[in-house]
């Protein structure tokens, strides 16, 4: 981790005195002279950019405003009941482990819809089924990761033998951070009083991308990010910020990346369960999924 970085966060205490400040006047001055000075090798350049950081770290949004299409315990054991049915080993109590999950799998074609998998891949996270498949999100402990939502939308112009070849898929990721900032404190010598005043407890990445599954593997492409349930726009800056403190340089992470790396987490969900296409209007409903069979080609 760069030490001289560490500095970013001594001078993100100092941004609530620039935005009093800026309410007592020397708007100019901080706008062109000092926020520049201080933040512009991370890409803040003027007060509004400062300002949007801030407001993105701690204006977090209520679940109920981002959250269109949220799975209920009802969609896990309807889940695990479809699972189960077709084969694959789940304990009664609905806890999975990765051997099971290898060498259990399924031995018929299923269907879940978008709820469903969301609650399964987000079981896959809690039960740490996914940990080896998403090596470069070990920085933010993918246990402490959760699926709050899927929506699937597949592409009608790429029907395949079963179902759909492509989809525009989205996910809703809540992270909590407290690792993160232990993390953080340790290997940058920062008190962690200090990063616990500038990390929220909780943060909110909404990932899109398109999905295109007639290759060899699942291609991802179009990907955006967005943070707290701000825009695209307004969440790099902050995203970047976090990228270049959270992953060290050797992993060479960027947005693009990061926006991949995160896309990979509802991938490896699915593949985790077998080959895979996609579903639309399950049931005669508007609502779509996965289809998932071994012998799918």
């Amino acid at each position: 981790m760069k030490k001289a970085k560490s500095g970013i966060w001594w001078k993100l205490v100092i941004t609530f005195c620039v935005i009093i400040a800026i309410f007592a006047g020397g708007y100019f001055f901080l706008d062109k002279s000092i926020v520049p000075q201080y933040f512009g090798q991370y890409g803040i350049y003027d007060v509004p950019d400062l300002v949007g950081v801030v407001t993105s770290l701690y204006k977090n949004p209520k679940e109920s405003k981002i959250v269109t299409n949220k799975y209920t315990k009802t969609d896990l054991a309807n889940a695990i009941d479809v699972l189960q049915e077709a084969g694959y080993k789940i304990a009664d109590d609905g806890s999975i482990t990765k051997d099971d999950m290898q060498n259990f799998k399924g031995d018929k074609e299923l269907i879940l819809t978008d709820r469903q998998f969301a609650a399964v891949c987000n079981k896959l996270l809690e039960d740490g089924i996914l940990v080896d498949a998403l090596p470069n999100l070990n920085y933010l402990n993918t246990i402490n990761i959760s699926i709050l939502e899927v929506n699937i939308e597949p592409d009608k112009d790429s029907a395949a033998q079963i179902g759909y070849n492509e989809a525009e898929v989205s996910f809703i990721a809540k992270i909590d951070t407290t690792d993160i900032r232990e993390q953080m404190s340790s290997q940058m010598g920062t008190p962690i009083f200090l990063l616990n005043m500038i990390i929220p407890e909780t943060l909110y990445f909404t990932v899109s991308y398109h999905i295109d599954l007639s290759g060899e593997t699942p291609a991802q492409s179009k990907g955006t990010i967005a943070i707290n349930g701000r825009t695209e726009k307004q969440s790099k800056i902050l995203i970047n910020l976090l990228i270049d403190f959270i992953f060290p340089e050797e992993d060479e992470m960027n947005i693009d990346k990061f926006t991949r790396e995160l896309g990979n987490i509802a991938i490896e969900g699915i593949e985790a369960l077998g080959e895979f296409t996609f579903a639309a209007n399950i049931d005669g409903k508007s609502q779509n999924g996965i289809i998932v069979n071994p012998n799918i080609a």
